[in-house]
């Protein structure tokens, strides 16, 4: 009688919220199907009734694959357009951020270990391809749930990527330079595979500094182990000259503040960065030697100032000019005295 009282309250209970179906009620009480069984229209119950965090790690990871194959055929879970959807996102949006953010991490671990399984340089490339793509793509899903269903902008996208140092941080110690090899080698693939010139001047800013924590975190000393081809090294090299452009536009202006005194440092300083990216190791041919492929990179940075000056946006102009002018001085002088 007790039991039959119980079930009487918690059915009115959910009938009161508006979740009257019988499937339903029993994804609300635990009693959920496998993921390989559970239908396409279905799925996004995983996101909005489950706790994914007291799952276990093959229920996310096969969550994980079912989800990018769904994705991949277009299914959209966050479809706004869909007035139930809409509601489902206004009821259950905690429980929604929690399990996107819960899947997105075992999604970065996961891949991450198959990739450091993954030994052959070519076969690496076929492996980050998709990956790639797939992260943009969570990327997405990630910024409509925090942005309370807006699309997400270019801007929107950091807010995913800004997790993922304290991921790597976060997991088993001896499972960190694999996590470091997978995130790397996807900043390559991207940057390979993409034009940063067609991003907003905002967008490029910001992501020079995030690529510039990359290279002096280690991406290039790797990069041997992706066998990107012509095509991709010559986009490679595009987009690096145009990180560097837009990089230098932010030291500008942190160089215009400074004190007299505090400026060799600061252009030293600079000088000592761009060397330590270790640009001549994903930039430079295989008939180049290190060595001469590091000063290469350097002399075709120097030669590029004068036009990046030139072109640099009217209210940044002056203090890109006055940051270009002192490092050429200042490189020469260094030259000069050795």
């Amino acid at each position: 009688m007790f039991k039959k009282r119980i079930f009487v309250i918690t059915s009115t209970l959910f009938l009161a919220l508006g979740v009257a179906t019988f499937d339903q009620w029993r994804w609300s009480v635990g009693s959920y199907p496998s993921v390989a069984d559970t239908e396409t229209d279905q799925l996004g119950y995983w996101l909005a009734l489950v706790d994914l965090d007291s799952q276990t790690v093959s229920i996310r990871r096969a969550l994980v694959d079912r989800l990018q194959d769904e994705l991949k055929r277009g299914w959209q879970p966050l479809d706004v357009q869909d007035a139930k959807v809409g509601r489902a996102l206004d009821k259950y949006q905690q429980k929604i951020t929690d399990n996107i953010e819960i899947l997105t991490r075992a999604w970065f671990y996961y891949r991450c270990e198959q990739y450091g399984e993954v030994s052959n340089a070519s076969k690496r490339l076929e492996f980050v391809r998709p990956q790639v793509d797939m992260v943009l793509a969570w990327a997405d899903i990630y910024s409509q749930v925090q942005n309370n269903g807006q699309a997400a902008s270019e801007k929107n996208a950091f807010e995913l990527f800004d997790k993922l140092d304290g991921w790597i941080e976060d997991a088993e110690h001896d499972k960190q330079d694999e996590l470091n090899l997978g995130m790397h080698h996807s900043v390559l693939y991207w940057l390979s595979t993409n034009s940063i010139d067609s991003l907003t001047l905002e967008t490029r800013r910001e992501l020079a500094e995030r690529i510039a924590a990359a290279l002096a975190g280690g991406a290039s000393d790797k990069a041997e182990l992706l066998a990107l081809t012509a095509a991709h090294q010559s986009q490679l090299q595009s987009n690096a000259f145009s990180l560097v452009e837009v990089w230098l536009l932010n030291r500008s202006l942190e160089f215009v503040k400074l004190e007299s005194n505090q400026r060799e440092p600061y252009l030293d300083a600079q000088l000592e960065t761009v060397k330590d990216w270790g640009l001549e190791k994903i930039l430079v041919n295989d008939t180049e030697s290190a060595a001469g492929g590091s000063q290469m990179q350097l002399l075709k940075l120097m030669g590029n100032l004068a036009i990046w000056s030139e072109r640099a946006p009217a209210q940044y102009r002056a203090s890109y000019k006055q940051l270009t002018t002192s490092l050429r001085q200042y490189a020469l002088k260094k030259v000069l005295q050795f």
